[in-house]
């Protein structure tokens, strides 16, 4: 299983930069980021629109970048934009992490 989702994510996502902080060198990867829709509600999404109107994007990446452990300075750059990451959360499979999963909002 961990193998599959990371085999799709390197073959399909979109080519994204991760930086920990502002002068930090970007770590070059791959992650699928896409609007994130109102029917998708749960603990992981549905508390964290902090601004009215505030588009939010659902990233689905690879394990190997852990969000979760990254400082809140960290921003997701994709087709030169900047997104600033507001929750991450690791995806098991058994023990395992098969995945990570964000809700991200466009830097100002």
């Amino acid at each position: 299983m961990i193998s599959e989702a990371n085999s799709l994510i390197k073959k399909y996502g979109q080519a994204i930069s991760i930086k920990k902080t502002s002068s930090s060198d970007p770590q070059k990867t791959k992650a699928f980021i896409q609007p994130l829709r109102s029917d998708y509600q749960s603990s992981l999404y549905g508390d964290y629109i902090e601004t009215e109107g505030a588009e939010q994007f659902l990233y689905i990446g690879l394990p190997d970048y852990k969000l979760t452990d990254y400082p809140n300075t960290a921003r997701i750059i994709f087709s030169n934009q900047s997104y600033i990451i507001k929750k991450a959360e690791n995806v098991y499979f058994g023990e395992n992490v098969i995945y990570v999963r964000a809700v991200l909002e466009k830097d100002s």
